[in-house]
């Protein structure tokens, strides 16, 4: 503490007084005094309950958190939204883009909480208007009405000529205020230079993160463990990005989604330690890591496994490897991943009660979907020092026929568990055959699906990447070595069982589309719809595959038209062609 800084001495007569008494204090002591050197600051030593004192400065800290969040929003730009404006595009979000988000989410965070922290929360408000009103600009304004048939709707539920309204420059608009403000909120330090509002500044910044001078990613978080993404603001900034990141991949799969994605990922490496306890140690002998503690928040949940989801479906549509590392079991058990001794999925049709929900249940094959896709990518090479990012990709080496024999029928094996221990929410409610349907009298072409419907949207979606990850499993089959002689008829018969099996996966996935599912059992419904293109050679079959997927466009704006040309192409069909 400094003497010389004392609050009352500073202006007007009774300062200059208070300082004439002050340094008057010689005259109070005797010749005789003696006197000793008194360093200029003096450190005071309160021996107080720290924990007291730790406890006060986190409220202290909290409530100046608030204060400054509504100055914030005190100070926001009137011009850039309107209670009307913002409303109606946040009520949309919920209901719509938020909601497709929450489709593997039980607790629904995206679409129910999401809109409550935008009342505070400038960066998720924007973003989700931003998403919002891009979706809206894909299907020309058009809004389903919640709830069924209604003969009035909410003055929020509308817009005037919402179908002549210039969306994509609204999504634009708020999309540029969330990318500012997510700028600002990954400055290191209040002396940093002004952020840029455009994508490409996020980009410098992931980049920048993500090169460490050699350091491995564990240490640059440690570095970052006590830092400004170990609290529940953090929370949102995550969140918010992980709405940017479906944003881009609304209309596209290219550069700025991966930039997001990659942006998304230096932010969890950032936040890692803020969201894993410390004291989580791995158990002894099988090297499983057990969930000890509640885990990850609710938001930091969410938004893992949002991104998990979007980074399987990034590696397997650019055909590289995912940035999360399915090898690194801490991370996905932390977020509620349940594994037994020998690493398998746990199963769920038990009556333990602490068996994994439905939600967690399909996060789990996403885990699985991410080990296949990387075994996939690697073909005939194992890389030595992988660490679930193509950035960190260390030297590969060759390995033999039966080694990847051996990690094939591992996989095989790991979704056989999972499959296997699904309750019984994962069986469909209903199958209605198509030959037993009479043609419709429009001269529609008749379908060769038979619709299947499930209850839960979510298991639908899930049971359709379950027949995708069987397909490309077994597409991808290593050969058996020939240094041990078959003949040819056993080889072919072998070729016709993988064949078979295929048609009947690609079957499933069609059927389950074939029941109109909701649009968020849709859009994701889009990769395995474009596998089971792939692998059916039948004109009317390929027809309404294709129908299926225009229709996911149409429909909920979700961009499917890179995935058709790529199927023409393959089918070697004109374009805009029906096939014969």
């Amino acid at each position: 503490m400094n003497y010389n800084n004392n609050d009352s001495d500073k202006n007007g007569d009774s300062g200059r007084q208070a300082l004439r008494g002050f340094y008057s204090y010689k005259n109070t002591f005797d010749e005789d005094a003696v006197w000793l050197d008194i360093p200029k600051n003096v450190i005071f030593v309160d021996n107080t309950d720290p924990h007291v004192e730790e406890l006060e400065a986190s409220l202290l800290a909290t409530d100046s958190r608030r204060y400054r969040n509504v100055l914030s929003n005190e100070q926001l730009d009137a011009n850039v939204e309107t209670d009307h404006e913002i409303a109606f595009l946040l009520r949309h979000f919920a209901e719509n883009p938020g909601y497709w988000m929450d489709l593997f989410d039980l607790d629904c965070y995206f679409s129910s909480l999401v809109p409550i922290k935008a009342l505070s929360n400038s960066l998720l408000k924007y973003a989700a208007c931003a998403y919002a009103a891009k979706q809206l600009s894909r299907v020309q304004g058009a809004k389903a009405i919640m709830g069924g048939r209604c003969s009035k709707q909410a003055l929020m539920e509308v817009w005037p000529d919402a179908d002549k309204v210039d969306w994509e420059w609204y999504g634009a608009k708020y999309y540029d205020k969330a990318i500012q403000l997510l700028m600002k909120e990954l400055q290191h330090d209040g002396t940093s230079p002004a952020p840029l509002s455009t994508p490409e500044a996020f980009g410098q910044w992931q980049a920048a993160e993500l090169y460490d001078g050699g350091e491995r990613a564990g240490k640059r978080r440690r570095r970052c463990s006590n830092g400004r993404f170990s609290g529940s603001h953090s929370d949102e900034v995550l969140a918010a990005t992980a709405i940017l990141s479906v944003y881009e991949f609304l209309d596209a799969t290219g550069p700025a989604w991966n930039r997001h994605l990659s942006g998304v990922k230096s932010l969890l490496d950032i936040a890692e330690i803020g969201i894993m306890p410390l004291g989580q140690v791995q158990s002894p002998g099988n090297g499983i890591l057990p969930r000890l503690t509640p885990g990850l928040s609710r938001a930091r949940r969410a938004t893992f496994w949002n991104f998990a989801r979007q980074d399987y479906l990034s590696a397997f549509i650019n055909e590289c490897q995912t940035r999360l590392n399915p090898e690194d079991l801490l991370v996905w058990t932390e977020a509620g991943l349940q594994l037994d001794s020998n690493g398998f999925v746990r199963p769920s049709n038990t009556d333990e009660e602490s068996n994994m929900k439905e939600d967690m249940i399909s996060n789990a094959l996403i885990w699985l979907l991410s080990k296949i896709v990387n075994f996939i990518d690697a073909g005939d090479q194992i890389n030595v020092a992988s660490t679930g990012r193509q950035s960190d990709q260390g030297p590969m080496i060759g390995v033999s026929q039966n080694t990847l024999l051996e990690r094939w029928h591992r996989l095989q094996s790991e979704l056989d568990v999972w499959y296997n221990g699904l309750p019984e929410t994962f069986q469909p409610c209903a199958r209605l055959e198509s030959a037993r349907v009479p043609p419709l009298a429009n001269g529609v072409d008749d379908c060769p699906f038979d619709e299947v419907w499930f209850s839960m949207p979510m298991c639908a979606s899930t049971m359709q990447h379950y027949h995708m990850a069987r397909i490309i499993l077994l597409i991808n089959k290593p050969h058996e070595s020939t240094a041990r002689r078959t003949t040819v008829t056993d080889r072919l018969k072998s070729y016709r069982s993988i064949e078979s099996e295929i048609r009947l996966h690609s079957y499933d996935i069609c059927s389950i589309s074939m029941s109109r599912m909701d649009a968020s059992s849709r859009i994701h419904s889009l990769q395995p719809l474009f596998v089971t293109g792939q692998c059916l050679t039948e004109p009317r079959e390929r027809r309404t595959i294709l129908g299926l997927l225009r229709g996911i466009e149409a429909d909920t704006g979700w961009a499917t038209e890179y995935r058709v040309k790529q199927l023409l192409k393959d089918w070697e069909w004109e374009e805009g062609a029906t096939g014969s």
